[in-house]
């Protein structure tokens, strides 16, 4: 059983709605249907009745959801104790980032956040796709990371936000009218792993590719406004795109964003200590 299992369930019980419930996690509705389903069969118990009204307590739903609400709340108390011995954390944490911290402004929140906790902790940022993050994260080169899109099944996991990803291409070339069009101009990817890439192969069977991966946003606007290719650019990075880029919305998606760390690293003082902080400022976000 994981905090987040026991956090969808507090969300839908009180959103009686998946969509709602998964918005204000900012996560899909899938995902948390399977957090719940994965609940129910640890539980061996039926936690609510769906139908076409939404999602309603059952009886033993009603009863487990005051134990759930109390187990995270501990947790938060957790989170308050290990932040009262913070000066005992000494050392480096190492964490990866997949945008640069000045196009988010819930990463400035968790940079900010992080500091003030443990002020003997170095943190040491490297900027990754989302691939390499999970592939270091995994190899215990980085304590902790923040992604786009599917959360690894060895990793935990805290929802930090949503993110629009649009294409921007050269305003020099032709418009595209069909994805037909964009299949066939030449494409910047976004680097090994990285969920933006995946979106590309499944919206486009076959594209054009140049031979240069870029992992960051402002990389990768760089080079389509040097006429070099297209690219997908999140949206809130492309507000002074200038008058070289041009954008179309025949791709457009939006994915989640999460703070991760590997399961196996959490018997590490430090890395359980921020996971831990992490996990009560975004629940004291959310109210």
């Amino acid at each position: 059983m994981e905090f987040y299992h026991l956090r969808s369930f507090v969300a839908v019980a009180e959103a009686q709605n998946l969509t709602a419930a998964a918005k204000r996690l900012y996560t899909t509705p899938p995902a948390i249907s399977a957090h719940i389903k994965a609940l129910e069969e640890e539980l061996n118990t039926v936690l609510f009745h769906r139908s076409s009204k939404g999602m309603q307590l059952t009886e033993q739903g009603k009863i487990l959801l005051d134990k759930a609400k109390l187990t995270l709340a501990s947790a938060n108390d957790l989170m308050h104790t290990a932040a009262q011995a913070k000066t005992l954390l000494t050392g480096e944490f190492r964490l990866g980032l997949n945008h640069p911290i000045g196009t988010s402004s819930e990463l400035v929140t968790l940079i900010k956040t992080l500091n003030q906790h443990f002020p003997s902790l170095s943190f040491s940022l490297e900027l990754l796709s989302s691939g390499v993050i999970v592939d270091k994260l995994s190899d215990g080169l980085l304590d902790g990371g923040v992604i786009y899109g599917e959360v690894p099944a060895h990793f935990s996991a805290v929802p930090l936000t949503e993110v629009a990803v649009t294409t921007a291409y050269p305003a020099s070339w032709p418009t595209p009218s069909h994805k037909a069009e964009l299949a066939q101009m030449t494409w910047i990817r976004m680097g090994k792993g990285c969920p933006f890439d995946k979106q590309l192969d499944q919206q486009l069977s076959e594209v054009n590719a140049v031979n240069i991966n870029a992992a960051d946003e402002r990389s990768r606007l760089a080079l389509v406004k040097a006429g070099l290719g297209v690219s997908f650019i999140e949206a809130n990075a492309i507000a002074d795109q200038g008058a070289e880029v041009a954008l179309s919305s025949l791709l457009d998606f939006s994915l989640p964003v999460h703070f991760v760390v590997a399961n196996q690293a959490l018997t590490e003082p430090k890395v359980n200590a921020v996971y831990q902080v992490v996990c009560a400022s975004i629940d004291a976000a959310q109210g």
